[in-house]
């Protein structure tokens, strides 16, 4: 993530910045240092910049936060940024950046600037920088006319930062981990371009439970305890008996594209989505549908329009599914009819261009949500309120807890490139302890 500190000069930008940098441990970039010479010249001297004179400075800013971002690398910038169109050429990648605009009355920013000494920008420029001001429309407002330690821990707390968690890494050289599932105290997940459904005991031993001759997805388990795990390409459920697979149930006329995620529910029911369209050879986004398979019955779709349905999970009361819609960016929740039928959807959080993969849901109604392009796994209330970050070392692909709700196992990857996931193998199992000291 690269917060960046916006407002006028005096705002306390630096400051702000800078106590922030010491308690996130995230380095601290200064848009100043980014100026060529001449701008600082011209600003010392009284003369305001112009447009002109700003978008090479603006580019330099973009190009650095453009590379950490490729890096996955915080960092936190104090930068001016007054006008929306600059705030929106910064703003290269939406997902992981938040801007964070300090804002103050224009007689407490000049006698904060009056007392200021050894800075280029002079106060006479201050009524300049007020008349460039823009709203910041996307992004935090905080008001200045509180003590730096107040300022700083509302934007820690409004952002989420307050509760963070790092991994530690009980599996490796996997090729892409997917479909974590949490069953009989071990950890079940597929490695999609291996080919297995692979059990990880809580030490980190593997075995592998089933080789597949497609591509496998979702995993779950009929009441009677036998396993089910998707075949995407081919469109169907297999059940896994022995390590032999087993047709269950043939999607293929009702999926408009490869199978994805799927959910079974304590009655035996199969919630299963597809992509909707050709991800990896670059077609257009397409909505998809959800597939219901109801035990003994033949399967049907019970609802459409969904972009890219990816992880599942039921409430407690069996009353509504929650699906993670990627390329939406976004989190519904569905009413479940008597039959199945999915109904009423309503924005369960809108992510903000962070793109949902696999989620769970904890004891205590929140969601845990990956979210690859953004590298970090969310803990989530209902309405968006962000509780706990876990920083991972791969991209987060999926995630799963354990019974008791106090680890969180996490399937990650650089890549989900089948080709490049094949050569790589970079994929890891991940865990974090829930409930551990804020770090």
């Amino acid at each position: 993530m690269i917060i960046i500190l916006t407002g006028v000069s005096g705002t306390g930008k630096t400051t702000i910045g800078q106590q922030l940098s010491k308690h996130l441990d995230w380095p601290f970039l200064d848009a100043d240092d980014f100026h060529p010479e001449a701008n600082i010249q011209k600003m010392a001297s009284g003369h305001a910049l112009t447009d002109t004179d700003r978008w090479p400075w603006l580019d330099r800013l973009r190009d650095e936060l453009s590379r950490r971002i490729q890096q996955r690398q915080s960092a936190i910038l104090a930068c001016s940024a007054l006008k929306q169109s600059y705030r929106k050429h910064l703003s290269t990648d939406p997902a992981n950046i938040r801007f964070v605009h300090l804002q103050g009355d224009y007689a407490l920013i000049l006698a904060r600037l009056q007392q200021r000494d050894k800075h280029f920008m002079p106060p006479e420029l201050l009524t300049s920088q007020f008349d460039d001001l823009e709203e910041c429309i996307h992004g935090l407002i905080v008001n200045i006319d509180q003590s730096t330690t107040q300022i700083t821990t509302e934007i820690i707390v409004a952002l989420g930062l307050q509760n963070r968690r790092q991994t530690t890494t009980l599996a490796n050289a996997l090729m892409f981990p997917e479909a974590p599932r949490w069953h009989n105290g071990t950890l079940w997940f597929t490695d999609q371009h291996a080919r297995k459904v692979i059990r990880m005991h809580p030490d980190g031993e593997l075995h592998t439970m089933a080789e597949t001759p497609d591509l496998p997805g979702g995993l779950g388990w009929l009441p009677d305890g036998t396993p089910l795990v998707v075949m995407m390409t081919q469109r169907q459920i297999c059940r896994i008996e022995n390590g032999t697979l087993r047709e269950y149930a043939d999607l293929s006329q009702l999926a408009s594209f490869h199978c994805n995620d799927m959910l079974v529910d304590a009655q035996g029911r199969c919630w299963v989505g597809n992509f909707g369209y050709d991800l990896h050879g670059g077609e257009a986004i397409k909505p998809a549908e959800i597939i219901l398979i109801p035990p003994g019955q033949n399967p049907r779709v019970v609802t459409h329009d969904v972009i890219f349905p990816n992880g599942m999970a039921i409430t407690p009361d069996a009353n509504t599914l929650i699906v993670a819609e990627t390329f939406a960016a976004r989190i519904r929740a569905f009413s479940i009819g008597a039959n199945g039928q999915l109904d009423n959807p309503t924005v369960w959080v809108d992510l903000d261009g962070g793109f949902p993969d696999g989620l769970c849901l904890a004891q205590d109604g929140s969601l845990w949500v990956a979210i690859p392009n953004i590298g970090e796994v969310l803990q989530i209330e209902p309405g968006g309120n962000i509780l706990t970050r876990i920083t991972t070392r791969g991209r987060p692909y999926a995630c799963m807890l354990d019974d008791d709700n106090r680890k969180i196992y996490i399937t990650s990857s650089e890549t989900d490139n089948p080709d490049e996931a094949r050569r790589l193998r970079s994929g890891r199992i991940e865990v974090a302890t829930i409930g551990e000291e804020n770090i």
